[in-house]
């Protein structure tokens, strides 16, 4: 591999934007499940450390910035999408939570670079069966070479790009 896996921009500005913007598209989020989602976040108290909480979702995920998008991915989404996705789409989405979220460690074990590796091929691997061929973006294809790139350079908080973008 002659390069690194941009995580910042591969599964925040990437998939995860990708997903977001296709279940609105699509109809599976509708505008009403968007507004609840917003006014349940708006009442969530978060520690100073974790960032803004996304405050962009009622306007179907406009311009939200990466950190936005790295805190509704790790943070909200599983709970805020629960009983508001098809469930079909739902576990789709959590195999991509859970797997970003055991990368975006500070500290990753081996096993967990296995397990997110598995999920997410698992995970892309679902998403072309249930969205099709057309659906997969390069991201999807280099999520799939990240547990390389985390074996060559460690843990992907040590070299994602939160630190130049803020």
């Amino acid at each position: 591999m002659g390069h690194t896996v941009d995580t910042m921009h591969c599964l925040f500005l990437g998939i995860a934007k990708t997903m977001t913007k296709y279940y609105m598209k699509s109809g599976l989020l509708s505008r009403q499940n968007i507004y609840a989602i917003q006014t349940v976040m708006n009442q969530i108290r978060v520690p100073t450390s974790i960032g803004r909480i996304p405050h962009k979702i009622s306007s179907g995920f406009a311009s939200l910035t990466s950190d936005q998008l790295k805190n509704w991915t790790l943070i909200f989404s599983a709970l805020a999408l629960k009983d508001r996705l098809p469930n079909d789409d739902y576990q789709i989405w959590k195999k991509f939570v859970r797997a970003t979220s055991l990368v975006a460690r500070k500290v990753v074990l081996k096993t967990d670079v296995e397990t997110a590796d598995s999920l997410f091929l698992s995970f892309c691997k679902s998403v072309q069966t249930k969205y099709g061929e057309d659906f997969i973006t390069p991201n999807f294809h280099m999520v799939c070479h990240l547990a390389d790139v985390m074996h060559l350079y460690g843990p992907v908080y040590s070299f994602w790009c939160y630190s130049f973008e803020r």
